[in-house]
């Protein structure tokens, strides 16, 4: 909990009413995303034999996750851009990049630390936010923000459930990496907003 406070009010503050400052962050969660398949199906598979419960979530997880970052894309086409207009900044690079030394180097339920840093966000600022960006830009260009916001509210009550049933040794990893990750995207906010008030962009077509 206390780090989503900490998270909150850089979240509020960013500029989601700037389209270049929406489209920056629609753009970094595109290559977060990109790779959530891939990391909750690598998740899936170091679960040890045995651990069917896990293993199971996992698998179902991966399924649920197809195609999101295409919705990303949409939304950015919807407020007249395209993913070539913004570059990825290096704390979203490092947010996924990090999740492969995680899961195989300290186990999958370590990944539980990475996903609550993001769906735990989602759960408690979503549907505001949601309704910020809708106000803003339309519906055609807030899809991401709707269904992550509907849909993340079943997700952490989920992981919540199991995190109760980790070891030590697994908590104390998916807290570690929970911390981390949490302290890079709140940096990843700051950089987003900065590098956005500075991007020429083409006239949107939207």
């Amino acid at each position: 909990k206390s780090e989503i406070d900490k998270t909150r009010g850089l979240f509020f503050d960013y500029p989601w009413e700037d389209p270049k400052a929406y489209g920056m962050w629609l753009a970094q969660t595109y290559y977060m995303v990109a790779h959530s398949t891939r990391l909750v199906a690598l998740a899936g598979a170091y679960v040890p034999v045995g651990n069917e419960k896990l293993h199971a979530r996992f698998v179902d997880h991966s399924k649920e996750e197809r195609g999101h970052q295409l919705v990303c894309i949409s939304d950015l086409k919807a407020l007249g851009y395209s993913l070539s207009d913004f570059p990825a900044t290096v704390q979203a690079q490092a947010m996924y990049q990090i999740q492969y030394y995680w899961i195989q180097h300290r186990g999958s339920a370590s990944f539980f630390g990475y996903t609550l840093a993001l769906e735990c966000l989602a759960e408690q600022c979503g549907p505001e936010l949601a309704a910020r960006v809708l106000k803003a830009h339309g519906p055609k260009a807030s899809v991401f923000l709707k269904l992550h916001s509907e849909d993340d509210q079943e997700h952490t009550q989920s992981a919540y459930s199991l995190l109760k049933g980790l070891s030590e040794q697994d908590y104390l990893a998916a807290k570690e990496n929970l911390l981390i990750s949490s302290e890079i995207y709140r940096t990843m906010l700051v950089e987003a907003k900065a590098i956005s008030k500075n991007l020429q962009l083409k006239n949107r077509a939207a």
